[in-house]
């Protein structure tokens, strides 16, 4: 029987493309609820991704960071030579194909716990199924502007987890936090 898991996320946005989104408001409600941190310039540098990783593993044990090697060469140097276990996710079909079917069949089985962020609810719904010719599927966007990029982090997660999820270590009981609670410093 496999067991649950828990998925904490967060996202960044660049100040400029903040600026012109043209829903803020769906934007300042996931910076308020904790899920979305809007960081200075052009582009998420990699420094707030690090440091947000850096923290949590304050709070949490890290078993593994996964990475995409294509986006995440030099974040993903860093992590290690601060101490964190890295391993890429290859973007592919047979890579992704296995993951992602088990990943939809815990989602409908309530096996996910994400705290009932709205900001991975909008990564879902934005995710659009492709499939191969031998029935692998693979996530993309609907469109370019519907962001996935929450959803494709826990699905690389979830491609290194599902062994520990087979046998599921500790004593199993699993509460809810919020993300605002979990940034709270008392």
């Amino acid at each position: 029987m496999m067991g649950r898991f828990f998925i904490l996320t967060h996202s960044w946005i660049p100040q400029v493309r903040y600026n012109r989104d043209d829903n803020k408001p769906r934007l300042d409600k996931w910076i308020k609820e904790g899920w979305l941190s809007v960081v200075p310039g052009d582009y998420v540098n990699y420094e707030h991704v690090y440091d947000w990783l850096v923290e949590q593993s304050e709070f949490y044990q890290i078993e593994y960071i996964a990475y995409d090697r294509a986006k995440a060469l030099y974040l993903n140097k860093s992590l290690e030579k601060y101490g964190f276990k890295t391993e890429k996710v290859i973007q592919g079909f047979v890579t992704l194909g296995g993951p992602l079917q088990n990943f939809k069949e815990m989602m409908l089985d309530g096996k996910v716990i994400y705290n009932n962020s709205s900001l991975f609810r909008w990564y879902l719904n934005n995710v659009r199924l492709v499939e191969d010719r031998n029935k692998n599927w693979m996530p993309t966007k609907q469109s370019k502007n519907r962001k996935i990029d929450g959803f494709a982090a826990a699905l690389n997660a979830h491609a290194l987890v599902i062994d520990m999820l087979v046998k599921p270590a500790g004593n199993r009981n699993v509460g809810v936090i919020s993300m605002s609670e979990l940034m709270r410093k008392d």
